[in-house]
């Protein structure tokens, strides 16, 4: 079978066979043009969600045991929304005081069906800037930093264990403690994702918060 290449930097229309492309040696390219995330950036299903200055309390903590349970920041992708989230990436970062723990950890429940509630709090915003979400907006309910009242069941299982968060020592900046969770994790419908920081309160533990994530037709 033969295949052909072609040299070229040039936007294709959709719904337009293509060729493949190589580089200047014949060599193939396979690669996102303009970066890892370009593709599905353009797409307009790249979203995220991000919160400043959330002060640790216990709920805030890792795992989820309790309807009470307060994401930094997380997610619920609802029942029939006909989208799953790839996670592409994560921040958690301490801003002041003293952690508990220090660990951020990525909890996860299945199964929560119309459970939780709570409204949604917080904003979503599609990567492609020129709209305030892409045309067909996120299909995912935000719950950053609030609780999610009637959850059940209420016990979260711990599926990624990020970067240390560590003390600010005096004089110095904040840290920022970013995850490249490479798209390893996928939220279907009916699941919740939330990002829970420490074993503690600590002291004054102030911290700021975000989930990058893909969304894709589901079932695929």
């Amino acid at each position: 079978m033969l295949v052909e290449l072609v040299r070229r930097f040039a936007p294709v229309a959709k719904g337009v066979q293509a060729d493949g492309r190589s580089g200047a040696y014949g060599e193939l390219l396979v690669s996102d043009l303009l970066g890892r995330y370009s593709n599905i950036a353009l797409e307009g299903r790249i979203f995220s969600t991000v919160i400043k200055t959330v002060t640790i309390a216990a709920t805030h903590n890792s795992p989820i045991a309790a309807a009470t349970a307060t994401p930094v920041v997380g997610f619920l992708n609802p029942i029939g929304s006909k989208r799953a989230a790839v996670l592409l990436r994560s921040n958690l970062t301490t801003v002041s005081g003293t952690p508990a723990g220090g660990q951020g950890v990525l909890n996860a429940i299945h199964g929560v069906g119309t459970s939780i509630t709570a409204a949604g709090a917080g904003s979503i915003f599609s990567t492609l800037l020129d709209a305030a979400a892409s045309p067909d907006g996120s299909s995912m309910v935000p719950y950053n930093n609030t609780a999610l009242t009637g959850l059940a069941p209420a016990t979260g299982r711990e599926i990624a264990l990020l970067n240390g968060v560590t003390a600010i020592a005096a004089g110095f900046a904040a840290n920022p403690q970013a995850e490249d969770l490479g798209g390893f994790i996928i939220v279907p419908p009916n699941s919740l994702v939330a990002l829970m920081a420490g074993t503690g309160a600590g002291t004054t533990w102030i911290v700021n918060g975000g989930l990058t994530w893909a969304e894709i037709d589901w079932p695929i």
